[in-house]
């Protein structure tokens, strides 16, 4: 392929596709995912800073991919072990709150007449533990018979999840055909950061092909970040995952001034089938009783 045939390539690749703004379309899909519940709009109100401020040479920045998003307020109760965590209120022993305030952003599966959302939320009023602050998941659905209905629910990681800092449909291959790039963050123990998954949507299912740390703060002891390269991620065809990373802290010394390497990853790296699976199980629905 020549070199300028990469370059178009990768210059349509940087465009994302755009989540779908239908608002009839999404109120229908989030009653399939949360069936039998009350859904309704939140009128004006959003969550997190669509402006946060640029952060210095040795902070971290905090995205909030969902900032700019409506707020719906979904009512019922728990429905799998992750909203059961997710909407305990350890203040009072045995309540629970069943008011979810959500966010989310959906596409339209590749080559398909599917559906995929990418969704994140927690309960107002409720007071987890920290594993459990919030529920992020995606959904694969799909119209049968006329009527929409989830296929597929995957957790994301989501220990002392609060946001996700980024969500990409996009094209890595230059195949033509989509991945889901997302990025939730987590933390812990004088630890912040976040992870980068990304899913290959070309099988009618969600396949994940990386799974790394994009963004690290361990107080003062490391701290960088790592960038998705996309143009040169394309140039592999998805075979190798290219990124630019900025050390700022290494084994507690600063990097002055900080350090940019380029590291990849091979596809199918970080990846934990096992791991993946149990977390699966956290947003599998309760079994009717």
């Amino acid at each position: 392929m020549s070199e300028y045939a990469l370059f178009l390539i990768a210059t349509m690749a940087l465009a994302n596709t755009a989540p779908i703004t239908d608002e009839d379309l999404r109120m229908t899909a989030l009653r399939a995912i949360f069936p039998g519940m009350r859904i309704s709009l939140v009128p004006g109100k959003r969550i997190g800073d669509p402006s946060p401020k640029k952060p210095g040479p040795y902070e971290l920045d905090g995205p909030d991919a969902f900032a700019k998003e409506s707020v719906y307020r979904v009512v019922g109760k728990a429905t799998n072990e992750a909203e059961g965590c997710a909407s305990e209120d350890r203040r009072t022993a045995g309540k629970f709150v069943d008011v979810r305030l959500l966010r989310f952003q959906m596409f339209r599966w590749p080559n398909s007449s599917g559906l995929f959302a990418v969704l994140q939320y927690n309960f107002e009023g409720a007071n987890p533990a920290g594993p459990c602050w919030s529920v992020g998941f995606l959904a694969r659905l799909e119209d049968i018979g006329g009527q929409w209905k989830v296929q597929e629910r995957y957790s994301l990681n989501a220990h002392h999840h609060e946001m996700l800092m980024s969500v990409r449909s996009l094209d890595l291959t230059g195949d033509g055909v989509d991945e889901l790039v997302v990025e939730p963050d987590f933390g812990g123990a004088g630890t912040s950061g976040s992870s980068l998954q990304i899913f290959d949507l070309g099988h009618s299912r969600f396949e994940e092909i990386l799974s790394t740390v994009s963004r690290i703060s361990q107080e003062t002891d490391e701290m960088y970040t790592q960038v998705l390269d996309v143009p040169k991620t394309i140039k592999h065809g998805g075979a190798l995952f290219c990124f630019t990373k900025t050390t700022m802290f290494e084994g507690g010394k600063p990097a002055i001034p900080p350090r940019i390497s380029k590291p990849f990853y091979k596809r199918g790296e970080g990846v934990d089938s096992n791991e993946s699976e149990e977390r699966n199980k956290m947003v599998a629905p309760f079994p009717n009783p």
